[in-house]
């Protein structure tokens, strides 16, 4: 499964939840962005406001259910990686070097390669 085929932070997959909202980093489901909407408004935070007090839904399940998502955990980091690595293809296609892809990583041009050309 990839990381744009399931919500980022429930991790339930689009036939499930429906439709999704995609950004370059994340996936959300509509009933993940409404609860997030409702816990910013419920504790009245603003951008000052420590993010940490707002608990995801992941720490209100038992340890059980939190080992059986680790497959879908494990897919997800997958899939954020395979999609760094599209990125990273298409600004090669563009001509952009590996040193400004490694600084914007911060890693090395050498890092970058090694990490990135291998599946060219």
């Amino acid at each position: 499964m990839r990381s744009d085929d399931m919500c980022s932070h429930c991790l339930l997959p689009r036939a499930t939840v429906g439709p999704l909202l995609h950004s370059p980093l994340a996936t959300i489901c509509r009933s993940c962005a409404l609860g997030a909407v409702e816990r910013f408004e419920a504790e009245g935070v603003t951008g000052a406001d420590d993010p940490r007090r707002l608990a995801p839904q992941w720490q209100q399940v038992d340890d059980d259910t939190l080992l059986g998502r680790i497959a879908d955990i494990a897919g997800a980091r997958d899939g954020v990686e395979e999609h760094l690595g599209e990125w990273v293809g298409r600004l090669r296609e563009r001509g952009v070097s590996w040193a400004r892809i490694g600084a914007a990583l911060g890693m090395t041009r050498q890092s970058a390669w090694e990490r990135f050309e291998k599946r060219r």
